[in-house]
């Protein structure tokens, strides 16, 4: 039986797996849903995004069957994840990568949504090890994990570029009819390789810059946020919060897996996707202006190479599905 406990304040909903795919959340002005995909033998897709402001908590208890491995990706909002009997992990601003192992273990996750919080994660079972292919060289703790001979793993990293890219297309397939299955096994492989390759990194463990830094780096990733339309240069920006470029450039791949450029590229990138999500309807040139982009062309250009659609099509798919 897979079933989670969602709660949020005084609304408690327990949702089965097995009987329905999809859980819908609402709570005053916080909305959610959680939905599990079977992609292939043993590998599932979990799909979670809250919309609003609210704190809620999800928790799954035991039993769960065999071994297996979670992969994901937490994006959006702030709060902080546990396996039971290991350390409390935490995320904010820009999100985390992280793997668990929940064999006969209880998982909790406790989150605030300023905005918009997006989390995706892979479910592996053994039987993904035939899928995957039984003669991959596997770090030995996904191994373990899928064995069901390691119980107690938990990891939280900085989540990459190429596993935030991976996130949004998870969560916002660019096909849809019998395409999509497809789609989603080919970016969920892809999601894993990546997830595996970030496990069995030379970096894997290597500590964060200090945290009078880290401070530093929040303080720029914030004016970069409030200023989308007209940001500061690289140098202004470190300059602004006493560091230097290639400090701020090193503390934001720790933090949030990718350069000052691309960082700002992508936050324009998702505001304009959350626009559309809520049926903004202006000309493409005010949208593309609205996030900063002073031509239309090169939005739609940036936009495409993003969620792997033109921003259009983005719109006239969201329209038709709500």
């Amino acid at each position: 039986m897979e079933r989670w406990d969602f709660t949020s304040g005084s609304c408690a909903v327990s949702h089965d797996f097995d009987l329905a795919r999809r859980a819908d959340f609402r709570n005053r002005s916080l909305s959610a849903f959680m939905e599990e995909i079977p992609v292939m033998p043993g590998i599932f897709v979990y799909r979670v995004r809250a919309s609003g402001r609210g704190s809620f908590s999800l928790a799954k208890t035991p039993p769960f069957a065999g071994g297996r491995i979670i992969l994901g990706c937490l994006v959006g909002g702030r709060g902080s994840w546990r396996l039971e009997a290991a350390e409390t992990q935490d995320w904010r601003d820009g999100g985390r990568a992280y793997s668990m192992t929940p064999v006969d273990r209880s998982v909790t996750y406790e989150v605030h949504a300023d905005d918009e919080w997006t989390c995706v994660a892979l479910r592996l079972e053994a039987e993904a090890i035939e899928t995957i292919g039984r003669d991959m060289k596997l770090p030995p703790l996904v191994r373990a994990g899928l064995e069901g001979r390691l119980r107690d793993h938990a990891l939280s990293l900085p989540i990459t570029a190429e596993l935030r890219r991976l996130t949004a297309e998870l969560m916002r397939p660019a096909y849809g009819g019998a395409m999509q299955a497809l789609y989603r096994q080919a970016k969920a492989l892809e999601f894993a390789a990546h997830h595996l390759d970030l496990l069995a990194g030379p970096d894997r463990g290597e500590a964060e810059p200090p945290s009078r830094e880290m401070v530093r780096v929040r303080r720029a990733r914030d004016r970069l946020i409030e200023e989308l339309r007209d940001p500061p240069t690289l140098d202004e920006l470190a300059a602004s919060v006493g560091l230097s470029p290639r400090r701020l450039n090193a503390g934001f791949r720790a933090l949030y897996g990718t350069t000052v450029f691309d960082f700002l590229r992508d936050a324009r990138l998702d505001l304009a996707r959350r626009m559309l999500d809520e049926g903004l309807d202006v000309p493409l040139k005010q949208l593309a202006w609205s996030v900063g982009y002073g031509q239309a062309t090169n939005f739609v250009t940036a936009f495409r190479r993003r969620f792997g659609v033109t921003p259009g099509h983005y719109r006239r798919r969201t329209a038709e599905d709500a």
